[in-house]
């Protein structure tokens, strides 16, 4: 079995681990929290943050964070270190033959990713997913529980989408966009920014 290193031991990791340890033999858990290893009991030890490859015993990582600014900026500090990035899909993912799937990125259980669909690398695709056909989604994309991205969508590079919105068919979300949760998308959204609501409406509030 290929042995790994988690990055991150939140909640995402806990739950990429929990479906993934069988098949895996994993060395441990980069953090910025070890008391996190220990309490939820992860398997294997805690490394620093900085951990190298060679103190890891193994250059292919999991970038286990739901935040895509930090996945980012996470994965080119990694990469540069000389680690390599495992591409998880559950078992229970129904994805047609000629998706593709980027480096790094994981998908959850419960997605449905019909034919043509492209997901970048570094993304994460979180559980009872649909997307839709010839669908584009960039890389270090965060696509929530329960969204539903209609076909011929494009979802930028770092976009959020959050839990059970809907992007309509043919709709784009700009670069660094974040679609609020239970939001329904029906025009385009411009690269950085937040929309809320059914139909999805600008909420310069929430924008940083």
């Amino acid at each position: 079995m290929q042995k790994l290193i988690f990055f991150g031991s939140g909640g995402v990791a806990r739950e990429v681990t929990s479906w993934t340890a069988p098949g895996f033999i994993i060395a441990g858990y980069a953090t910025l929290d070890a008391a996190e290893h220990a309490r939820f009991g992860l398997p294997g030890q805690a490394f620093s943050d900085d951990v190298t490859p060679g103190q890891a015993g193994t250059d292919l990582a999991v970038i286990a964070i739901g935040l895509p600014g930090v996945r980012r900026r996470l994965g080119e500090r990694l990469a540069a270190a000389g680690f390599r990035f495992a591409t998880l899909v559950h078992p229970s993912a129904v994805m047609a033959s000629n998706a593709v799937i980027g480096e790094g990125s994981i998908v959850c259980p419960l997605v449905n990713i019909s034919p043509n669909v492209t997901v970048g690398r570094l993304s994460y695709i979180n559980f009872c997913v649909g997307i839709g056909h010839d669908a584009t989604i960039g890389d270090y994309a965060q696509i929530n529980p329960g969204v539903q991205i209609g076909g011929f969508a494009t979802i930028g590079t770092g976009a959020l989408i959050g839990s059970g919105a809907t992007v309509r068919e043919g709709v784009t979300v700009g670069d660094g966009a974040t679609v609020a949760s239970g939001s329904v998308v029906f025009a385009g959204v411009r690269p950085g920014v937040t929309v809320l609501g059914n139909p999805a409406k600008r909420m310069r509030a929430f924008e940083d």
